[in-house]
C-alpha cells in the first residue's frame, strides 16, 4: 500500500514539472524539407531506453489537420513523412508552431512536442486577374483624376511578402503607391487629357516584386478604352412613309420597316424607335414598334368604316446621355374589306295578325343597312319561308312585310319568319332577323265531340254523385273561342218507368260544365229502369257561339239486390198428397203436406215455388234440404223445387217429419230465402180424407199411383236438366272458343253485310267486358259493310293521358286493313249540332273506341239528311292542306234546333275575291315603282343648332294628306337608331326641331350631314323616306391635346435641329375648320408649317441658337391656332422647354479612408458604415451609384453588401475573428452621365473577437471493450480539448457524467485521459455511456460534450440456473415414441459462449425399477435437446409397466472454465384404458349349494356353468362371475350386464358384484336348462369388455345336492336344501344392506365435493414439497375439471395405490429476465399422448384427501 501511494506521489510531481516547463520538447524545422530528414531524436528525449519506442509503440495521434511528420519505429526518431508546406499548414499566421500529441502504451502514456516550421521564399506575388480593364471618357475627364487599383498577394510572411510597384513608361498615365506593415493602397493618376480619335485604347503593364532573396515578380495588363462622347443624333432615310393596308388584316401584321443611322459608336450609336409623344392613344392601341428593329405591326384589327387613314409620328433615339433623336411621319391608307354582315332592324311590328286578315296586310316594317362601302355595301333581301308572308321594298334599305296568302290559325298559330339580307361583297355575307307573328283567332270552329253516340255501362245501386263517364268535345279554336262548357239537353231524351210514367234524364243525369264528366244524380235501379238515352251539348265561349251535340246511352247493369220471394201454391184442386202454406216472414214461409204410409220412393209430395225480382244469374234460383241432413226419406229438386220421397216410407219414420228448405239465387254474394215443410205421415184414407178437406189456400199433393201427371212431370223435369246440361255445354264451348280468338294471334276479323245484331242478356248471362285496352277491326272490300254496333264500356281515362285545358287528348286505337289505313290516328271532328251519328267517325269514351259502322237506311233512320262538317283526316279523305287536319269545304247549313251554328258565315264567290285581290297587287306595285323612280323625293335642309320647335318642313302636305289625316292615320317617325332630333308635329303634320341639334355630334367629321328619316302612316299602314340635311356653323374653336406641352432639349444639341410639334383640331369641316399657327417671341426658336394636298399639315419647332443651361435652364413660349371661320376662333398652348445638363463633374467623396470596427457575431442586416459622395452637376449626371470595386480578402465580396443607392455597408454574411481579422473594401462611386464619371474611396472594417466558439472535444484513443475485472486506474481512452477563441474565451476546464465509475486526468494542457475509478460488474452494467464535458471561460460560457461508449466485456462469472427446481411432467402412456413431453430452461446471465447453455440428462441422475425387468436408467426412456431443451420420449410408456420415473437435467455453459446447474424431472406416466377385463375362475374349492363352474372358450370369453334347484326363491345366488383389469382407476372399475337372454327372465346379475341369483322362484316353465351370456365391461374411454356364457341346470333338491358332492374345486356349488337357501337369503339381505351404505356414502361424497367444489375459498395454497401419493378404491379414478382448483375423493382400501396427484411446476415469476435465445417457461408442461394440453395450474392444485 507504501508502494502505492509512493508511486502515485511520483506521478503527481513528474505531472507537475511536465506543467511548469510546458512542451520542453521543441523542434524547428524549415518548409519544403525533404521526406525523410530528421527532425529530432525524439525517444531520447523522451527517455526511452533502446527498443522500448517499439515494445511500448510510440506513435504520433492525429490533431485533426495532416501534420507531415511520423515517428520512425526503430529509431523513435522524429522524421518529415510529406512535403512540408508551411502556407498550407498554418496559412498567413507566424510564427507556425504545429502541437503534436506522443502515445506510449504499457502503461499508456501521452506526451506533447511543439514543432516549428519556418518560412522560406518559394511564392512570388499574384495579381487576381491577369488583365484589368478601364474605361475613361475623352474630354470630360481632367488631369488628375485617380483610378484605384488592386494590388498583388504574396503567400509568404515577413521580408518575403514586402511588396513594390512600377508601371510601363507612358505619357498619360502614372503611380501612386501608399503603403505600411498594415495596409496598402495603389492608385493610377491620368497626367494628360485622352482623346479617343488619337488613340481609343491604351496598353499598359503593372509589375510587383516581394522582399526575398532573390526577389520574385508578378504583372497584370492594365487596357484602358476611351469612351466616346455622343455628338451625332440618328437619322431616318425618308420623313415620310406611305403604305397602304386592308381592314381586316389580323393583328401582327407588318406594316413597314423604317431605318434611321447614328455616326457614333458604341451606346451612342444604339438606335431605339418609339412613338412621338404626339402619337394619339388610338394609335398606340392599334399599332406597336419594336424598339429595336423599328417594325410596325398591327396590334388589333383595322376597322375602315371606323377611320379611313392615320398618321403615325415616330422618333429614333440613340442610347447617349443626353439621348438625341429625329422623327418621321408614316401615312397608313385602310383600305375596305367586304367585313360587316348587313344589318336588319325592325322598325314596327303588328302582331298578333287575325286569321281573317286581308291579303296584302303590312305586318312589319324593316330596316337593312351595311357599313362598308361601294358593292360591299348593297344588300338585297328576301323571306324565308316564301308563304304566306313577302318582302316589298319601300324605299332603299327600307323593306315592308306583307301578307301573301290567307291564314289559318287552326292549321298554324304562330309563323317563325326569317328576313335574310345579303351583301354584294365577295365573298358576300349575310344577316338574318327572325320574326315570330302569332295569328290571333276568330270563332270559326264549333265544338265536336269524339263520338257521335256514347255507350256508358253502370251498376245499379251506384252512390249518389258517382262518376259515370268523362265527355269530351274538341274545339280547335283557342282561348274563348275554344273554352268548352257542357249541358244535358232538356229535350235530349228520357226514359219511361213503370209507375211514375216519363222521366227525364236531368232527373238521372248530370254532366259537369267545365270537365264534361257525367255524375249519377241519384241510384239506379235496374228494375225500375234498364236503358237510358239523352243527348249532351257542347258550347264554345265565341262571339258568337258555336255548338255540338252527342247522344249518351246508358245501360244499368244488374247487382243482386233482390233475395228470393216464396210463391202461393199453384192450382185450386186437391189431389193426393196435398200441402198447404202460410207466409210467416219476408224470406221464410210455413208449408205442411201429407204422405200415406209406403209411399214408393220418387212420389213428389210438394213443389216449393219462389221468384227473384233480379235478372240473369241474379235470378236462377236453386232449392237445398237444410234439414233434416243426411241419408233421410225426403229429397228437393235443386232447381225444380219439388219435395219427393227417396225410398218408401215406414212406420218408423214416425207420424211427422218437418223438412227446411233453402232458396238461394246464384248472384254475389248469394241471397235466399227459407221455406218449413211439415209432412204428416198418415193412412191412405186419411191422406184422401186431409186432401178431401182441404181449401183454395193449401197446396196440393200429387200421388203416383198410377197417376198419369206424375210421369208427365217426371219427363218434364228430365228434358229441363237435358236442356240445362245443352246449354252449360254451348256455355262453355263459347267461352273456349272467345278465349281462343281473343289470344290467338289474327290477321284479319271479317264482318259481312247484315243487320245490326242486338245482343241481349239472356235470364242466366250478363254484361262482360275485358280490361284490354287495344280494338282490331278489319274489313273486306264488300259493299254495305256498315251494319255492325260495337259497344265498348266506359272507363276512367288511363293515368298520364294528356289534355287540352279540361278535356284529355283522344287516342286513336283503331287498326287498318292491309296496311292501309281506315281510320287516322287523330280522331275525327264532329261539327253537326244534332246529328247522333257521323257518316262515318270513331267514338272514343274515354280512351275506349267504339267504332260505329252504319247503313245508309240506318243513317237515314238515325240522322236524317242532318247536314256534317267534318274535319276529316287526309289519310281517309285525301283532303287538307300539309297533312295536318285539313278542313272540307262540304256546305255546312245553319240550323241548331232553331239555332244557327255559325251566324252570319256565307261562303265568299272565289271569282269575286281573286279579281279583288289582284287589283290591290296592282295597286300596289305601281305605287312602289313610281316612289323608287323619284327616289327620296322630300329634302329638307336645317342649321345645326337650331332651337327647339323650329319647323324644318310641313311634311304632311309634301306627302300628299289632307288636313286631319296626320293625326287621324297617325303619322309619325320612325326611330333608325340613334337620335334624330326632330318629331313630327300631332296636329299640322309639320316637321318641327325637337331637341338640341349638334351636326358634330350626329355626321362627326363626314360632310354632308344627311339624316334618313322613316315616316310612317297607319290605316292603311304606309311608309315613307325623308332625308335631312344638317349644315355647319363656325360653333367650335380649335383645340390643343393639352393646355400644356413640356419639351426637354440638350444643351449640346446643334442649332438647325427640329422637334415635332401635335398640332389643334377643329370639330367643323369646310372652311371652319382651315387652320393656323403662330409662335411667341424667342431668340433661340422657330416654327415650321408644313402642308400636303393629300394629307394634312406638320408643324416642327426648330432650333435657332445653341442653348446654355447656366444661362437659362427653362425657355416659356405660347403657340396659337386659328381656325378660317368668320368670325375666326383661337386655341393656345403653353410649350414648356427645359434645357437638359451636360455631365462635366466627377463624384467627390467625403473622405478617403473610412475605418470600422466590428465585433464578429455581429447579425446580419448590421449597419458596417455609410459612405457619402457628392456631385456637383444636376439631374441624371447628379444621381450616383456606389459599388465595391474590390475586397480584401476576396471572401469579403460574400459577407458585405454595398447598397448601390445609398451608400450603406450592411452585413449578408457572418464573421469570423478566427479566419479573418479585417477586411479592405475599396468603394466606387458613379454617376448616371454618359460618359460616366466615378470617384473612390477605401473602407477598413476590423473584427473584434466575441465568444462564439464553443470548445472541440476529440477522442484521441480509445481502449475499449473494458474488461469486467479490470483493474482500478486503466486508461480506457486519451481526450484533447481546444477552444478556437482567444484569452479567456478559449480558456476550457473539463468534468466528466456520470462522475462513477470514471474519472478525468489532466495530463497536459488541452489533454485529458478518462481512467477507472470503480470495479466493474458486467451483469449488471454491460456498457456505459460516458459524456465528457467542456465548458469555456467566455461570458456566456459556451460548452461542449463528447458521448462516449464503453462497452464491458463479459468474464465467466455465473453458472446456469433452472427457473424450477423440480419439474414435474405428466404423460399419457402409449404415447408415441419421439414425443416432447416438456420443455426445460436454464439462465446463465453471461453473454455470447459464456451465456450459452447445453442441456444433458445425468447419468447417475436416476431410473425405475421395471417389474420382470429390473432398473432402468432414466436415459433409456427420455432424452433432451441439448440447445432447446426439449424433453422427448425415447419410447411409448406403458403404465402397467412404469408408473414414475426420477432424473436429473444437468445445464453446462460455453465458458473457460464451464460452469453447471442441475434440475430433478418427475415424470408421472398417466393410465390409458389399454386393457380389457379378464375373468377369473371360481374362487373356493368346496362344493355348495348352487355352485359353477367354468371352462375358458376364447379370450374375451369364458364359459361356466351351475345348477339350480326348482322352486328355488327369488334373490337366491347361484354363481358368482369374477374379473380383474389391469389398468386403474375408472378404467379397472367393472360392471356386469346381463346380455341374454333380454326381458323378464327368471335370473339377473349384480351390476358391480357380478353375482348371479333368480328374480323370481324358479319353475317347470322355465326349462330344464338356461343359457346366460353376462357381459363385463370397464368404464374406461373407450370402454373395454369381456363375455362370459352361463349354463343354468334347473333340477331337483337331491339331483342338485348330488350334482354339488360331485364337483371338484373347479365348480360352484348350488344351494340345494332349505337351509342353504335361507343362508343365501340372508347373505342377500345383508349385500342389499351393505349397497345401501355405500350409495349413502356416495352420495354424501357427491355433495360434500359439490360444496367444496363450487363453495367461495378466502385463500389458496401452494408451495414446493415432495409429491403427494394419494391411493385410489377400487372404484375411484383419476378426473379433472377445466376450473382451477382441484378436488380429489377417494374411498378406504387397501391394494388401491394406482392413483397419484401431484402437485404441479409453476413458471417463473414475472419479470424474471430472459436469456438470449432461451424461450420463457411455459406455465404447464404438456403431456405428449396426443390429447389436448392440462388446464393451466394453480395454487391449489393440492388439496386435501375426502372420503369416497
Amino acid at each position: 500500500m507504501g508502494a502505492c501511494r509512493g508511486a502515485l506521489l511520483l506521478v503527481l510531481v513528474l505531472q507537475l514539472a511536465w506543467a511548469l516547463v510546458g512542451g520542453q520538447v521543441r523542434y524547428s524545422v524549415p518548409e519544403e524539407a525533404k521526406a525523410g530528414t530528421v527532425v529530432g531524436r525524439l525517444a531520447q528525449d523522451l527517455g526511452l531506453e533502446a527498443g522500448e519506442p517499439e515494445a511500448r509503440r510510440l506513435r504520433l495521434v492525429s490533431q485533426g489537420r495532416r501534420a507531415s511528420v511520423e515517428v520512425s519505429g526503430a529509431s523513435g526518431a522524429l522524421v518529415v513523412s510529406s512535403r512540408l508546406d508551411r502556407e498550407e499548414l498554418c496559412g498567413k499566421s507566424a510564427p507556425c508552431s504545429l502541437r503534436l500529441e506522443v502515445l506510449v502504451e504499457r502503461p499508456l502514456r501521452v506526451f506533447h512536442v511543439e514543432l516549428e516550421v519556418t518560412d522560406i521564399n518559394d511564392n512570388a506575388p499574384v495579381f487576381r486577374v491577369n488583365e484589368e480593364a478601364f474605361t475613361i471618357a475623352e474630354y470630360t475627364t481632367l488631369p488628375g483624376s485617380r483610378f484605384p487599383l488592386e494590388g498583388a498577394s504574396d503567400a509568404d510572411v515577413g521580408a518575403n511578402a514586402q511588396l513594390t510597384y512600377s508601371l510601363s513608361p507612358n505619357e498619360h498615365f502614372s503611380l501612386d503607391h501608399n503603403g505600411n506593415e498594415h495596409s496598402s493602397s495603389l492608385t493610377l493618376v491620368l497626367t494628360k487629357p485622352l482623346d479617343r480619335e488619337t488613340m481609343p485604347i491604351h496598353h499598359l503593364v503593372l509589375t510587383a516584386t516581394d522582399g526575398g532573396r532573390p526577389p520574385l515578380t508578378g504583372t497584370v495588363k492594365l487596357v484602358i478604352s476611351v469612351l466616346d462622347v455622343n455628338d451625332n443624333a440618328p437619322q431616318f432615310n425618308q420623313s415620310v412613309y406611305k403604305v397602304k393596308v386592308l381592314e381586316g388584316s389580323e393583328a401582327g401584321t407588318h406594316i413597314i420597316t423604317l431605318n434611321a443611322t447614328d455616326l457614333d459608336e458604341g451606346v451612342n450609336s444604339e438606335v431605339i424607335y418609339l412613338f412621338s409623344r404626339h402619337a394619339s392613344a388610338e394609335v398606340k392601341e392599334i399599332f406597336s414598334i419594336d424598339e429595336n428593329k423599328g417594325e410596325i405591326r398591327l396590334q388589333r384589327n383595322l376597322d375602315y368604316e371606323e377611320m379611313d387613314n392615320y398618321e403615325i409620328q415616330v422618333e429614333a433615339r440613340d442610347k447617349g446621355s443626353p439621348p438625341l433623336s429625329s422623327h418621321c411621319k408614316i401615312v397608313v391608307e385602310v383600305l375596305d374589306v367586304n367585313d360587316n354582315a348587313p344589318e336588319v332592324w325592325v322598325t314596327s311590328l303588328s302582331v298578333p295578325v287575325p286569321e281573317d286578315a286581308a291579303v296584302g296586310t303590312v305586318v312589319a316594317l324593316l330596316s337593312v343597312s351595311d357599313r362598308d362601302s361601294g358593292a360591299n355595301g348593297r344588300v338585297r333581301c328576301t323571306v324565308w319561308p316564301s308563304a304566306p308572308f313577302g318582302l316589298v321594298s319601300t324605299f332603299a334599305g327600307s323593306y315592308s312585310l306583307v301578307l301573301q296568302e290567307a291564314l289559318d290559325r287552326e292549321r298554324v298559330s304562330e309563323y317563325e319568319v326569317e328576313v335574310r339580307a345579303e351583301d354584294g361583297g365577295a365573298p358576300p355575307l349575310r344577316a338574318n332577323r327572325g320574326l315570330r307573328v302569332p295569328v290571333s283567332d276568330v270563332n270559326d270552329n264549333a265544338p265536336a265531340f269524339t263520338q257521335a253516340v256514347y255507350t256508358v255501362l253502370a251498376r245499379e245501386n251506384n252512390a249518389a254523385g258517382a262518376e259515370l263517364a268523362r265527355l269530351w268535345a274538341r274545339d280547335p279554336d283557342e282561348a274563348g273561342n275554344g273554352r268548352v262548357s257542357y249541358s244535358v239537353a232538356e229535350s235530349g231524351g228520357g226514359a219511361a218507368v213503370s209507375g211514375v210514367g216519363w222521366r227525364p234524364a236531368s232527373s238521372y243525369v248530370s254532366v259537369d260544365a267545365e270537365s264534361g264528366r257525367l255524375w249519377a244524380l241519384q241510384p239506379l235501379d235496374y228494375e225500375e229502369l234498364q236503358v237510358l238515352q239523352f243527348e249532351v251539348r257542347a258550347v264554345d265561349a265565341g262571339e258568337p257561339a258555336l255548338c255540338g251535340n252527342a247522344t249518351v246511352q246508358l245501360f244499368v247493369l244488374d247487382e243482386n239486390d233482390n233475395a228470393p220471394v216464396l210463391l202461393p201454391a199453384a192450382g185450386d184442386g186437391p189431389s193426393a198428397g196435398v200441402a198447404v202454406s202460410t207466409v210467416s216472414g219476408a224470406d221464410s214461409g210455413a208449408l205442411w203436406a201429407w204422405a200415406t204410409w209406403g209411399a214408393p220412393a220418387g212420389q213428389v209430395l210438394a213443389k216449393i215455388r219462389a221468384v227473384d225480382a233480379d235478372s240473369g244469374y241474379n235470378a236462377w234460383l236453386r232449392y237445398e234440404l237444410w234439414e233434416p241432413r243426411g241419408k233421410g226419406p225426403f229429397r228437393v229438386g235443386l232447381y225444380s223445387g219439388e219435395v219427393s220421397t227417396t225410398r218408401a216410407l215406414e212406420e218408423a219414420d214416425g207420424p211427422r217429419q218437418r223438412l227446411v228448405i233453402v232458396v238461394r239465387d246464384h248472384g254475389e254474394p248469394a241471397r235466399s230465402a227459407t221455406a218449413t215443410l211439415s209432412v204428416s205421415l198418415v193412412e191412405g184414407a186419411e191422406a184422401a180424407l186431409a186432401v178431401s178437406g182441404s181449401g183454395s189456400s193449401r197446396l196440393g199433393l200429387r200421388t203416383v199411383e198410377g197417376s198419369a201427371s206424375v210421369a208427365s212431370a217426371t219427363t218434364t223435369n228430365v228434358w229441363l236438366v237435358v236442356a240445362i246440361c245443352v246449354v252449360s255445354s254451348l256455355f262453355l264451348l263459347a267461352v273456349v272458343l272467345y278465349g281462343a280468338a281473343r289470344w290467338a294471334p289474327r290477321s284479319a276479323v271479317l264482318s259481312g253485310p247484315g243487320p245490326a245484331t242486338l245482343v241481349c242478356a239472356s235470364e242466366v248471362g250478363s254484361w262482360s267486358y275485358s280490361q284490354r285496352q287495344s280494338r282490331s277491326l278489319c274489313v273486306t272490300d264488300g259493299a254495305g259493310k256498315s251494319d255492325l254496333m260495337v259497344f265498348s264500356p266506359n272507363f276512367p281515362p288511363p293515368p298520364g293521358s294528356a289534355a287540352k285545358e279540361t278535356q284529355p287528348e283522344a287516342s286513336s286505337l283503331l287498326q287498318t286493313v292491309s296496311g292501309a289505313p281506315f281510320l287516322s290516328s287523330r280522331p275525327f271532328l264532329l261539327r253537326p249540332c244534332h246529328s247522333l251519328y257521323p257518316p262515318s267517325g270513331q267514338l272514343l269514351v274515354d280512351s275506349y273506341p267504339v267504332v260505329l259502322l252504319l247503313s245508309d237506311a240506318q243513317k237515314r233512320r238515325v240522322g236524317g239528311s242532318a247536314p256534317v262538317r267534318a274535319a276529316e283526316n287526309p289519310a281517309v279523305s285525301g283532303g287538307g292542306r300539309g297533312g295536318e287536319g285539313g278542313r272540307t269545304e262540304e256546305p255546312v247549313h245553319p240550323g241548331c234546333g232553331g239555332e244557327p251554328c255559325w251566324p252570319g258565315w256565307v261562303p265568299p264567290a272565289p271569282m269575286a275575291m281573286g279579281g279583288v285581290c289582284r287589283g290591290a297587287l296592282l295597286r300596289v306595285l305601281v305605287l312602289q315603282l313610281a316612289w323608287a323612280l323619284v327616289g327620296g323625293q322630300v329634302r329638307y335642309s336645317v342649321p345645326e343648332e337650331a332651337k327647339a320647335g323650329t319647323v324644318v318642313g310641313r311634311l304632311a302636305q309634301d306627302l300628299g294628306l289632307e288636313a286631319g289625316e296626320p293625326e287621324a292615320r297617325r303619322l309619325r317617325l320612325v326611330s333608325q337608331g340613334r337620335r334624330a332630333s326632330v318629331e313630327v308635329s300631332g296636329a299640322s303634320g309639320a316637321l318641327v326641331v325637337s331637341s338640341r341639334l349638334d351636326r358634330e355630334e350626329l355626321c362627326g367629321k363626314s360632310a354632308p350631314c344627311s339624316l334618313r328619316l322613316e315616316v310612317l302612316v297607319e290605316r292603311p299602314l304606309r311608309v315613307f323616306h325623308v332625308e335631312l340635311e344638317v349644315t355647319d356653323i363656325n360653333d367650335n374653336a380649335p383645340v390643343f391635346p393639352a393646355a400644356r406641352k413640356n419639351l426637354s432639349i440638350a444643351e449640346s444639341s446643334l442649332p438647325g435641329t427640329r422637334f415635332p410639334l401635335e398640332g389643334a383640331s377643329d370639330a367643323d369641316v369646310g372652311a371652319n375648320a382651315q387652320l393656323s399657327y403662330s409662335l411667341s417671341s424667342s431668340e433661340h426658336f422657330a416654327l415650321d408649317l408644313h402642308r400636303s394636298e393629300e394629307y394634312r399639315e406638320s408643324l416642327f419647332l426648330v432650333l435657332r441658337k445653341p442653348l446654355d443651361r447656366e444661362t437659362m435652364p427653362i425657355h416659356r413660349l405660347v403657340l396659337t391656332a386659328s381656325d378660317g371661320g368668320r368670325p375666326a376662333l383661337m386655341g393656345t398652348m403653353d410649350l414648356v422647354i427645359s434645357v437638359l445638363d451636360a455631365n462635366d463633374n466627377a463624384p467627390q467623396f467625403n473622405q478617403s479612408v473610412y475605418k470600422v470596427q466590428l465585433l464578429e457575431n455581429a447579425t446580419e442586416g448590421t449597419l458596417v458604415a455609410r459612405v457619402n459622395a457628392t456631385d456637383p452637376d444636376a439631374g441624371s449626371n447628379a444621381e450616383l451609384t456606389f459599388t465595391a470595386s474590390n475586397t480584401f480578402p476576396q471572401k469579403g465580396l460574400n459577407i458585405f453588401l454595398l447598397n448601390p443607392e445609398t451608400g450603406e455597408i450592411r452585413l449578408t454574411g457572418a464573421l469570423d475573428f478566427e479566419d479573418v481579422r479585417s477586411y479592405e473594401i475599396q468603394i466606387e462611386a458613379t454617376d448616371q452621365g454618359t460618359p460616366p464619371l466615378s470617384g473612390h474611396c477605401k473602407v477598413v472594417v476590423e473584427v473584434l473577437d466575441v465568444n462564439d466558439n464553443a470548445p472541440e472535444v476529440w477522442v484521441t484513443s480509445l481502449s475499449v471493450p473494458v474488461s469486467e475485472d479490470a483493474a482500478v486506474g486503466t486508461v480506457v481512452a486519451l481526450l484533447s480539448v481546444s477552444d478556437r477563441d482567444s484569452g479567456a474565451n478559449g480558456r476550457v476546464r473539463c468534468t466528466v457524467w456520470p462522475p462513477v465509475p470514471f474519472g478525468l486526468v489532466s495530463t497536459f494542457a488541452g489533454s485529458y485521459s478518462l481512467v477507472l475509478q470503480e470495479a466493474l460488474d458486467r451483469e449488471r452494467v454491460s456498457q456505459y455511456d460516458v459524456e465528457v464535458r467542456a465548458e469555456d471561460g467566455g461570458a456566456p460560457p459556451l460548452r461542449a460534450s463528447r458521448s462516449l461508449r464503453v462497452p464491458v466485456s463479459d468474464v465467466n462469472d455465473n453458472a446456469p440456473a433452472f427457473a424450477q427446481a423440480v419439474y414435474t411432467v405428466l404423460a399419457r402412456e402409449n404415447n408415441a415414441a419421439g414425443a416432447e413431453l416438456a420443455r426445460l430452461w436454464a439462465r446463465d446471465p453471461d453473454e455470447a459462449g459464456n451465456g450459452r447453455v447445453s442441456y444433458s440428462v445425468a447419468e447417475s441422475g436416476g431410473g425405475a425399477a421395471v417389474s420382470g425387468v429390473g432398473w432402468r436408467p432414466a436415459s433409456s426412456y427420455v432424452s433432451v435437446d441439448a440447445e432447446s431443451g426439449r424433453l422427448w420420449a425415447l419410447q411409448p410408456l406403458d403404465y402397467e409397466e412404469l408408473q414414475v420415473l426420477q432424473f436429473e437435467v444437468r445445464a453446462v455453459d460455453a465458458g473457460e472454465p464451464a460452469l453447471c446447474g442441475n434440475a430433478t424431472v418427475q415424470l408421472f406416466v398417466l393410465d390409458e384404458n389399454d386393457n380389457a377385463p379378464v375373468l377369473l375362475p371360481p374362487a373356493g374349492g368346496g362344493p355348495g349349494a348352487g355352485s359353477a363352474g367354468s371352462a375358458a372358450s376364447g379370450a374375451g370369453s369364458t364359459e361356466l356353468w351351475a345348477w339350480a334347484s326348482w322352486g328355488a326363491p327369488a334373490g337366491q345366488v347361484l354363481a358368482k362371475i369374477r374379473a380383474v383389469d389391469a389398468d386403474s382407476g375408472y378404467n379397472a372399475w367393472l360392471r356386469y350386464e346381463l346380455w341374454e337372454p333380454r326381458g323378464k327372465g327368471p335370473f339377473r346379475v349384480g351390476l358391480y358384484s357380478g353375482e348371479v341369483s333368480t328374480a323370481r322362484a324358479l319353475e317347470e316353465a322355465d326349462g330344464p336348462r338356461q343359457r346366460l351370456v353376462i357381459v363385463v365391461r370397464d368404464h374406461g374411454e373407450p370402454a373395454r369388455s369381456a363375455t362370459a356364457t352361463l349354463s343354468v341346470s334347473l333340477v331337483e333338491g337331491a339331483e342338485a345336492a348330488l350334482a354339488a358332492a360331485n364337483s371338484d374345486s373347479s365348480r360352484v356349488a348350488l344351494a340345494a336344501a332349505e337351509g342353504g337357501a335361507a343362508s343365501a337369503t340372508t347373505t342377500n339381505v345383508w349385500l342389499v344392506v351393505a349397497i345401501c351404505v355405500v350409495s349413502s356414502l356416495f352420495l354424501l361424497a357427491v355433495v360434500l365435493y359439490g360444496a367444496a367444489r363450487w363453495a367461495p375459498r378466502s385463500a389458496v395454497l401452494s408451495g414446493p414439497g415432495p409429491a403427494t401419493l394419494v391411493c385410489a378404491s377400487e372404484v375411484g379414478s383419476w378426473s379433472y375439471s377445466q376450473r382451477q382448483s382441484r378436488s380429489l375423493c377417494v374411498t378406504d382400501g387397501a391394494g388401491k395405490s394406482d392413483l397419484m396427484v401431484f402437485s404441479p411446476n409453476f413458471p417463473p415469476p414475472p419479470g424474471s429476465a430472459a436469456k438470449e435465445t432461451h424461450p420463457e417457461a411455459p406455465s404447464l408442461l404438456q403431456t405428449v399422448s396426443g390429447a389436448s394440453s392440462f388446464p393451466s395450474p394453480s395454487a391449489d392444485a393440492v388439496c386435501p384427501l375426502s372420503p369416497f
